[in-house]
């Protein structure tokens, strides 16, 4: 680990002292991204795993209760009990390490009882805290990427209050900011073709 750490330091500092145009936050992103791959975080449809339904709707009414006021954690059990275990919306995606569960992305849509004329929506990305910076939100959103190509979708959205930058790294752009539920949030989307 040490090893890794002084590498990482090593090659930041280099590339800070090169005048090359190169951005060094998307080199961090994929090399966070190659990391993770040595990991055996699996990605798989939350359809297919039932057990972690209770466990995932907990995590997201503590993480989004305040934006979401209409869910409950048991609106949200009920609710992604209907979710898919195939390539169709909605459906959401989880990250699971043997028997543990990591994070969760789904596609939607409608994410946003405002903007109804936007749809799909990749929504409720979260890594729980124990496993973040180790690039499942990434791969998790990846997935989603593929998916929705696969099955014809030109354009997704999301919106966030606070992880707009995060995004932007990763592709997304901006669409406008708004109020949302009494928050500040950023809408953004990701053309796939």
């Amino acid at each position: 680990m040490w090893m890794i750490l002084f590498i990482i330091l090593f090659i930041r500092r280099s590339f800070i002292n090169m005048t090359f145009n190169i951005r060094i936050d998307m080199f961090f992103t994929y090399f966070s991204i190659l990391l993770n791959s040595m990991t055996n975080a699996n990605i798989t449809f939350l359809g297919e795993h039932p057990e972690h339904i209770q466990a995932l709707a907990s995590w997201h009414q503590q993480e989004w209760h305040h934006i979401s006021p209409h869910l409950t954690t048991d609106k949200r059990v009920q609710l992604y009990s209907g979710y898919s275990s195939s390539k169709t919306i909605p459906c959401c995606l989880i990250a699971t390490q043997g028997d543990t569960l990591l994070g969760s992305a789904s596609l939607v849509l409608s994410d946003m009882e405002t903007r109804t004329d936007l749809t799909p929506w990749l929504a409720s990305v979260f890594v729980h805290p124990d496993y973040r910076r180790q690039g499942i939100a990434s791969r998790l959103i990846n997935h989603c990427l593929d998916m929705a190509r696969s099955i014809s979708i030109n354009r997704l959205y999301l919106f966030t209050p606070d992880q707009k930058a995060f995004y932007a790294r990763r592709g997304w752009q901006l669409l406008e900011s708004c109020e949302f539920n009494g928050e500040q949030v950023d809408i953004m989307f990701y053309d796939l073709n």
